[in-house]
């Protein structure tokens, strides 16, 4: 249990602690028992799977088990056969392509498992590595950071990482600023205080006297006293979250319907299989009924091993049949060229499932800052006097980057005196910079003090010239020149002295003196006319006329705005005049600022003073008479009192520009966006407003809610919560909420998108469906938890992503519907042979190498298909909408018994036939017999004067030592047609695949060219293998000539017609009863 140190006493946490004073810190007397009681200060790691388990959990799919099964059958009746037409390695090829199948894809599943937990080593390198500790009163610098202890007294400065959770004894400067936003999501760096708050229960943000291991100190100093380590920490929990999310990881949409089909398609083959052995039973097994009796006479039952065993090997090629054994490799192909396809649109997906499971997306829960935002301060809005108090001129600035010229003050027209002035308080008063690298302006420092160097340059410089000549430096060298501006203006003065900001006057501010041959410098730097800086000498001479000592001394201050116009008396306008701050001009000073802050924005006020009294003639000296009100800190406020107005600006994370239309996509699509963010109420609601998750004018009754708030909800209230249609936005909320809300949005039955940046993302990011992490701004933590990261840290790529998503559905739906239609076919083929007694047309070898090797280039292809133009207009399909709706299953089964059909008829009519629809088939020599005969084949040799002649095959003759081996070993040529016949349908059915319901008149093939170049490719492949000899041995299959090339397409071409018939009947009957029922089902 870890001590609330942030709601007790300094002095309470000492004592829990076991520290007698802040000087001493541990005695290292109590480290050997502290050190058994807390551990070490690290994170710990979970246990890396075993590869031999690893390698197990490959196998554990049910189409894998069913293969796996076959093989082994296959191998058993390979090993134990002494058959001489399948000897060597023929009698062995069947499980050892199975066996290869397995294999491949148990090696790609374990390096996918290997790699996918690195999150947690991300979250290790966030950690500080040294502290600067007291123990025994002696400072120890570089004490490794694992070896910290709670009660350890840790010594913090500027640069430093946190390396535990700290609560703060004492600060050493006036302000101490900690980054954050990682862990908090909170825009900006947040002020620390040593003071406690009021409650346990409270969010971290709350938390103002604590450090959190990990985060960054922005500026200042402090001591303070380690509260907890390593699991105990605020990142240390994260990780536990993290390895919760991962053991949670459900499967995706796409393999649970794939794992239904196979459970479904094991139960098919196991009672297809029986219905084969009960049909064949008599072929194997006979017997004599008692006299007078149907009752079976034990002592008349014959069984014929061999026989059975044939019908057993029947059965072993259904299930090979049955089984879409290229379907896995298919489906992996697709989705690696979907994930090429989302690459080029900034999207780069980690795990391949994603790409489909994007597609079903109904929820996206997005993190606002750094997401939604562009995670970097601008400012929005300026504000300043005219030529009198009666003219408060507002401007809007445009621009949501660290990029001056990505921007503008929209409406200004030139500087004047009271602008210049404000753009150089902009410029000094600041200790951040902008830098360009790897083609991106960043800042270096506060971001908010950035902001302000940012708004400086778009204000500009007096003078055109002097303005083009910046400009131009700028863009011929960003990197040397990216704030010309800023450089113009600072050049002017010295800084002499700075007042940091503190947390009570809400303000800081610079001492300058001008610099001698002010404006020479920076004029020349950037081709400008030398300038003295004349809106200072009117306030200078004003100052000395009115009886004020002057020597020339200038303070600038900025600060929140309410606090510096508090301490404001006068007002400099446009001219450079100085006036009186009146009532009137005070108020409506004050309505502004209401309205502004209406907006979410963080408002700053700027202002001047030049009658700095014993600081006027400053030097910068410790000498100086002055320095003594410099070094105490409860003097900054006196000094910077009576101040000259100058104007505000408000800044804020500005939303990203792109974000609004990705919204209004999101919506047409029918996907709800959540925005779930640690940052507060008023800012988080303003961003959703200005995105469109809601609009202007809704009221926020029960759509806006802080995380801890909703936290307290009874379960069904979350439910309803989070079920009602619009958009909902969680401010405030911590990690442990974020994966609530999406963990609540799983159970409801929505498929979850969550985007994230932050270390505070990332176990939701693993929890989630999706987890999409930034790739620029976002941390390593995100990026490693997530299932796609964002190249452009573009919201609006997500919704490019779910498109994509949708159109590799729509494909992949057509190429499963391909595959398994041919299956089918595949089985009605076996089973009509087995049915009628004939001889096995299809050997399971034959059925691999269709499977495999001639079905996957079109199937592939497949995916290529174009999307339909009105893909986002359709409401996202539910995770559990089925592949398999009735109509497609009865499609299916029409097609299938056609290709079983075809397939036994054009083996049927070798047989039987010297000529068919006018082809002639008695080129080869072959011996024609009747049906009846061609069923009974298994009792050839009680066939009295039966004479079978050889047959020519190519170049070759197909001789029998005896007339029945006709039906054995010379059986294949009709097997070979069979197989041509199976191969044509499969080919005209991937034609028939383009589109579902659409004619082939209206999306002919030529439409997708990759599908005409697969099939060429899969006819060139079955070609190989009957012309090469040593392959058509391999496969017990013989050359065709023309004649019987004939024969093929006679048994293969009605398949088009068939199907065009069914489309017709979707298009015509199925789809619109299906639109008609819609309307009854939204009512229902």
């Amino acid at each position: 249990m870890v001590f609330p140190a942030w709601c007790r006493s300094v002095g309470e946490t000492l004592e829990h602690h076991g520290v007698a004073s802040v000087e001493q810190g541990l005695p290292s007397a109590s480290l050997e028992a502290a050190r058994e009681k807390y551990g070490y200060n690290e994170l710990q790691k979970t246990p890396a799977t075993p590869l031999w388990k690893l390698i197990l959990e490959q196998f554990n799919d049910t189409l894998v088990k069913i293969l796996l099964l076959a093989a082994a059958v296959s191998f058993g009746l390979a090993f134990v056969e002494n058959d001489p037409e399948e000897s060597g390695m023929r009698a062995f090829m069947e499980p050892l392509v199975i066996v290869l199948i397995l294999v491949l894809n148990a090696a790609v599943g374990v390096w996918q498992e290997s790699n996918a937990e690195n999150a947690l080593e991300a979250l290790k390198e966030m950690t500080a590595e040294t502290a600067k500790v007291f123990r025994d009163g002696q400072l120890i610098s570089d004490l490794p950071a694992r070896e910290l202890l709670p009660g350890d007294i840790v010594e913090i400065h500027t640069g430093d990482r946190v390396p535990a959770d700290i609560r703060i004894v004492q600060l050493k400067t006036a302000v101490l600023r900690v980054e954050q936003a990682a862990l908090t999501g909170e825009s900006v760096a947040v002020s620390k205080t040593a003071a406690p708050v009021d409650g346990e229960d409270v969010e971290l943000q709350a938390k103002e006297c604590m450090l959190f291991a990990g985060t960054g100190i922005a500026s200042g100093a402090c001591i303070g006293v380690v509260n907890s380590i390593g699991m105990e920490t605020e990142i240390g929990k994260i990780q536990e979250q993290l390895q919760e999310a991962s053991e949670e990881d459900n499967d995706t949409p796409l393999k649970k319907k794939l794992d239904e089909f196979g459970e479904s398609l094991a139960t098919c083959i196991l009672y297809i299989c029986i219905a084969v052995w009960l049909i064949n039973y008599k072929h194997f097994i006979s017997w004599k009924p008692y006299p007078g009796s149907w009752v079976p006479n034990p002592a008349t039952v014959e069984f014929s091993i061999a026989k059975a065993t044939f019908y057993f090997k029947v059965a072993v090629a259904l299930a090979v049949a049955a089984i879409p054994e290229g379907l896995p490799a298919v489906i992996t192909t697709c989705l690696a060229l979907g994930t090429r396809k989302m690459a080029k649109r900034n999207a780069i997906v980690r795990q391949l499932p994603s790409v489909e499971t994007l597609g079903c997306t109904t929820v996206i829960c997005s993190d606002k800052t750094g997401t939604l935002t562009t995670n970097q301060m601008s400012a929005v809005q300026l504000a300043a006097y005219g030529g009198s108090l009666s003219e408060l001129t507002e401007w809007e600035v445009t621009g949501s980057t660290y990029d001056p010229d990505g921007g503008r003050v929209v409406g200004l027209k030139g500087l004047d005196r009271n602008l210049e002035t404000l753009a150089e308080v902009f410029a000094l008063c600041n200790d951040a910079r902008i830098e360009f690298k790897a083609g991106h302006h960043k800042a270096v420092g506060q971001p908010t003090e950035a902001a302000l160097l940012v708004l400086a340059e778009k204000l500009g410089v007096a003078g055109e010239a002097a303005q083009k000549g910046i400009r131009a430096l700028r863009l011929a060298d960003p990197e040397a020149h990216p704030t010309g501006a800023c450089q113009h203006h600072a050049a002017k003065w010295h800084k002499l002295a700075t007042l940091e900001f503190d947390r009570d006057r809400k303000s800081m501010s610079v001492i300058c003196t001008p610099a001698s041959g002010a404006g020479v410098t920076s004029s020349a730097a950037v081709g400008a006319t030398p300038r003295r800086s004349g809106r200072l000498a009117s306030l200078l001479s004003r100052t000395s006329s009115e009886g004020g000592s002057s020597g020339g001394n200038v303070l600038f201050v900025k600060g929140a705005a309410e606090c510096v116009l508090q301490r404001c008396t006068r007002v400099m306008l446009a001219d450079g005049s100085i006036v009186p701050l009146t009532a009137a001009a005070r108020t409506e000073l004050h309505e502004l600022l209401d309205r502004l802050a209406g907006r979410a924005l963080r408002l700053l006020a700027c202002a001047v003073k030049t009658d700095l009294g014993d600081l006027a003639d400053y030097d910068g000296s410790e000498r100086h008479r002055g320095y003594a009100r410099l070094a105490d800190p409860s003097q900054y406020e006196a000094l910077e009192s009576d101040l000259v107005f100058l104007g505000l600006t408000g800044l804020q994370d500005p939303p990203r520009p792109e974000v609004r239309a990705a919204i209004e996509d999101c919506h047409a699509a029918g996907i709800r966006v959540m925005v779930i963010t640690g940052d507060n109420k008023l800012t988080a609601e303003a961003i959703c407003r200005a995105i469109g998750v809601f609009t202007a004018e809704e009221a926020l009754n029960g759509n806006s809610m802080t995380g801890l708030s909703f936290a307290g909800l009874p379960e069904p209230e979350k439910r309803r919560v989070l079920s009602q249609p619009g958009g909902l936005c969680f401010s405030r909320a911590e990690p442990r909420h974020k994966q609530d809300i999406v963990r609540l949005l799983k159970d409801m039955g929505e498929v979850t998108a969550m985007t994230g940046d932050g270390v505070n993302d990332a176990p939701a990011l693993k929890l989630a469906d999706i987890g999409v992490a930034m790739g620029i701004t976002g941390t390593e933590v995100a990026k490693e938890a997530s299932d796609m990261v964002l190249a452009d840290d573009n919201f609006a790529t997500v919704v490019a992503a779910v498109e994509e998503g949708r159109a590799i559905y729509m494909n992949m739906k057509a190429f499963i519907r391909y595959m398994i239609s041919s299956n089918i076919g595949e089985v009605a083929s076996i089973f009509l042979a087995a049915a009628l007694g004939l001889p096995e047309g299809l050997l399971p070898v034959q059925l691999l190498w269709v499977n495999l090797v001639t079905d996957g280039p079109p199937a592939t292809a497949l995916g290529f298909n174009p999307a339909d133009p009105d893909i986002m207009t359709k409401p996202p399909r539910r995770a559990d909408d089925h592949f398999i709706t009735p109509w497609i299953f009865f499609r299916w089964l029409v097609v299938g018994c056609y290709v079983g059909f075809a397939t036994v008829g054009a083996f049927a009519t070798w047989y039987t036939s010297t000529s068919f629809l006018g082809i002639d088939l008695s080129q080869d020599g072959h011996t024609a017999i009747s049906f009846a005969q061609l069923r009974d084949w298994e009792a050839c040799r009680q066939w009295k004067g039966f004479e079978a002649s050889p047959y020519t095959a190519g170049g070759r003759t197909i001789a029998f030592d005896h007339p029945c081996d006709y039906f054995t070993a010379g059986k294949a040529k009709a097997s070979t047609l069979s197989l041509s016949v199976l191969v044509a349908i499969e080919m005209l059915n991937a034609a028939n695949a383009l589109s579902e319901d659409l004619s082939l008149l209206q999306m002919p093939v030529w439409r997708n060219p990759w599908l005409l170049v697969a099939m060429t490719l899969s006819l060139s492949l079955h070609a190989l293998i009957l012309y090469v000899p040593f392959l058509a041995d391999i496969f017990s299959i013989v050359p065709l000539s023309l004649n019987e090339w004939a024969l093929v397409l006679a048994y293969s071409l009605p398949v088009i017609l068939i199907d065009e018939v069914l489309k017709f009947i979707g298009r015509n009957v199925v789809n619109r009863r299906r639109a008609a029922s819609s309307p009854k089902l939204k009512d229902e």
